[in-house]
C-alpha cells in the first residue's frame, strides 16, 4: 500500500511540475506579447470616450493573431520538451500537458494585459482631440484555447509516431532490462 501511495504522490508532484512549467513559460509569453503586439491609436473625444482612427481597428485583430501564434507555438515546443523529460508517459501526461497549457495560456493573457495596461495610457485622462495609443487586448476568451489545442495535437502526434509500443515508459524499460540480465 505504501508503494501505491508513493507512486500516487510522485505522479501528483509530477503533474504539478508540468503545470507549473507551462505557467512559468506563460509569464514570459505574456510579457513578450505585450511588448510586440501593435498599439491601437484612437482620438479622444472627451468624457473618457475615444474613436478609432482609420486603419487602426486592424490592430485589434493583429494583437489577437499574435497572441494565438505565440501561445500555439509555445504549446508545441513545451509539449515536446515535457515529452522528452518525463519518462512516465500515458494518459495522465496528456491530461497534465493540456491542463498545463491552458494554465500557461491564462497566465500569458493575464500578464500580457497587465503589462500592456502599465505600458500604455488610457483615453480617460486625454483631452479632446488627443491621439492616444491603447494597450493591446484580446477580443475573445477563446484565444486561451490555442495553446492547449496545439499541445493536445502535438502529444497525440508524438504518441502516434512513437516507435515503441509502450511509449518508452521508464518503468517498463527497467523491468525489461532486469529480465534480460537475469537470463
Amino acid at each position: 500500500m505504501s508503494e501505491v501511495a508513493s507512486r500516487r504522490g510522485g505522479s501528483i508532484g509530477r503533474s504539478l511540475r508540468v503545470v507549473a512549467s507551462f505557467a512559468s513559460v506563460g509569464l514570459v509569453l505574456g510579457a513578450l506579447w505585450a511588448l510586440t503586439a501593435p498599439v491601437e491609436h484612437v482620438a479622444a473625444v472627451g468624457d473618457g470616450r475615444a474613436i478609432v482612427l482609420t486603419g487602426e481597428s486592424d490592430h485589434r485583430f493583429d494583437a489577437l493573431a499574435l497572441f494565438l501564434c505565440i501561445t500555439a507555438a509555445a504549446g508545441v515546443v513545451a509539449t515536446v520538451g515535457v515529452w522528452s523529460v518525463v519518462s512516465d508517459r500515458g494518459p495522465r501526461l496528456a491530461v497534465d500537458t493540456v491542463v498545463g497549457a491552458f494554465a500557461g495560456s491564462a497566465v500569458a493573457a493575464g500578464v500580457g494585459l497587465a503589462v500592456g495596461a502599465l505600458r500604455y495610457a488610457s483615453a480617460e485622462g486625454a483631452a479632446r482631440g488627443d491621439v492616444v495609443g491603447l494597450a493591446p487586448g484580446m477580443s475573445t476568451p477563446l484565444a486561451l484555447l490555442a495553446q492547449p489545442l496545439a499541445a493536445a495535437v502535438t502529444i497525440v502526434l508524438i504518441a502516434a509516431l512513437s516507435a515503441s509500443d509502450d511509449l518508452r515508459r521508464g518503468d517498463t524499460v527497467e523491468a525489461s532490462d532486469e529480465s534480460m540480465s537475469s537470463s
